[in-house]
């Protein structure tokens, strides 16, 4: 147990007690009545601080023995001069406990001096030198629930919202209770904020103000954890019933523009250009059930993070002795990147943007060859079908 010494010097008081060696009277103290003792903290993690007031213990003595001597000079007052200090400096008080106190608790002041300084100050020491205290006053803990379902995830209370596009999506937690409310000085935070998709689990982790715990509020729990839900997402698996439908009209869009403009066919390693007025006859645009869905192995290709990689057919009738295929059909791989799912499950059709090949091709092994090739470098292809 730390033992607490304490010293109180003042040498025109001190000088003047230090005469009490001169003096035929005794002067006769209760040292457990100059006994400081303050309890603080919260309840059941109390702590108590107990000094002796030196200062009232020498008033006291004075009062007892100094009043014939009132008339002496500093000059006799130091002649006079016993050991008080020797003795003052003695006095040391030493708690049985002191952290960890609840209200109600028993704690036990011992307190030690050298008596036989003190007898040749002129100074006797009377009754215990022992005193017990009940622990008292400590501030009373309150329970608080960080995650009160009725505030907790709510849009008018501590609000968690989910941002941005899986598997890079955002997480942000944000206060919206007044001023008035307890809750509104605790901080929430999550261990992972970015990077984060459909399904991951998140911790969010409570935090109480210093004035709130200061005024005994302690948390139910700490943590809880929350599942990341209503966020929109890249395709990397698969495309749900009714998405290819969404999409198609802007891959339509696409090559029907290049129709309309310049086009290349390749067929082997012989290249051919056709204008709009070479078409003889346009039979329309199908496209191919089985697909390929890229994503990117950069961290840094958010900005086409996937591709949708669907074969297209042209069915056309060109001039000149190129066949395209049996039913004169040019073929490629339409490139839709960013294909992005959106929390309600449609597809978001503002971001994605439709690429085609510089050529087409009149075979479908052609088009694999010259269009996937160096995708295949830096993407990871999964086949899906188109429903």
């Amino acid at each position: 147990m730390k033992i607490r010494k304490y010293l109180f010097a003042g040498l025109a008081v001190g000088a003047a007690v230090m005469a009490l060696s001169g003096c035929g009277n005794k002067a006769e103290v209760r040292m457990t009545d100059y006994v400081e003792i303050h309890f603080s903290g919260l309840d059941g993690e109390g702590k108590v601080d107990a000094y002796i007031d030196k200062g009232s213990l020498k008033r006291d003595i004075l009062a007892q023995v100094y009043e014939e001597k009132e008339d002496l000079s500093d000059k006799k007052l130091l002649e006079d001069l016993g050991d008080y200090e020797g003795f003052e400096n003695s006095i040391t008080c030493e708690l049985d406990k002191e952290e960890g106190l609840k209200n109600g608790d028993k704690v036990t002041l011992s307190i030690s001096c050298d008596e036989e300084t003190a007898e040749d100050c002129g100074i006797r020491i009377a009754g215990d030198l022992k005193k017990t205290y009940e622990v008292e006053g400590l501030t009373e803990r309150i329970e608080l629930d960080a995650f009160d379902s009725k505030v907790f995830n709510t849009e008018e209370g501590i609000e968690i919202s989910f941002s941005g596009r899986a598997p890079f999506g955002r997480i942000s937690i944000e206060n919206h209770l007044s001023r008035s409310e307890t809750l509104s000085d605790v901080r929430y935070t999550a261990d992972k904020t970015e990077n984060i998709k459909e399904g991951d689990k998140i911790t969010i982790t409570a935090e109480l103000s210093a004035g709130l715990e200061v005024d005994g509020y302690y948390l139910k729990k700490n943590s809880t954890v929350v599942t990341v839900e209503n966020i929109d997402r890249y395709l990397s698996d698969q495309m749900e019933p009714g998405m290819w439908e969404q999409i198609e009209p802007y891959c339509d869009q696409e090559i029907t523009d290049e129709l309309n403009g310049t086009f290349f066919i390749m067929d082997g390693e012989d290249s051919y250009r056709f204008d709009k007025d070479d078409v003889l006859s346009f039979e329309g645009i199908t496209y191919g059930t089985e697909a390929y869905l890229a994503t990117c192995r950069a961290a840094d290709g958010r900005e086409a993070y996937n591709m949708l990689l669907v074969p297209y057919y042209i069915h056309a009738t060109l001039p000149g002795g190129i066949r395209l295929g049996e039913n004169e059909t040019a073929t490629g791989y339409a490139m839709i990147e960013n294909v992005i799912q959106t929390k309600e499950g449609t597809i978001d059709t503002e971001a994605i943007s439709v690429r085609l090949p510089d050529s087409s091709y009149t075979s479908l092994a052609q088009a694999d060859s010259r269009c996937l090739g160096e995708i295949r470098t830096n993407y990871d292809l999964v086949p899906i079908t188109l429903q």
